[in-house]
């Protein structure tokens, strides 16, 4: 969706996080105060959620690596960027999203919706 279809959509402006960059930008909506979204020339690519923002995982940021892959065996783990003990959990979509949850090995710290590759970003823009 693009980010002007979205503001349709909410009947509401964004409001810009950080410097506007017309190839990638990080934008939120008043009515979803703890979601971030990505935008990348014009269009939203991925969207990252804080704590208690219900999503269709049925998961939250401080669940445990082991809900997450009981709950979806196809999850793909890999080692974390950053973090020692930590991994990010890439629960495939429909071939070009995929949901993306970081952990520390205890428990998710992040949780992050979206298209590829936009969503594997680590660094979010690139």
């Amino acid at each position: 969706m693009t980010l002007k279809d979205a503001e349709r959509a909410l009947n509401a402006n964004s409001q810009q996080l950080g410097a506007a960059d017309p190839n990638c930008s990080s934008v939120r909506f008043e009515s979803i105060p703890n979601v971030r979204f990505m935008v990348e020339k014009g269009v939203i690519t991925r969207a990252d959620a804080e704590q208690g923002v219900p999503n269709i995982l049925g998961l939250d940021i401080g669940a445990t690596p082991e809900q997450v892959k009981a709950k979806f065996p196809n999850v793909q783990t890999g080692p974390h960027k950053y973090l020692h003990n930590g991994h990010y959990l890439t629960i495939p979509g429909d071939g070009n999203t995929a949901f993306v949850l970081e952990d520390n090995g205890r428990s998710i710290l992040k949780l992050r919706a979206g298209m590829q590759p936009s969503v594997s970003y680590v660094e979010g823009c690139l």
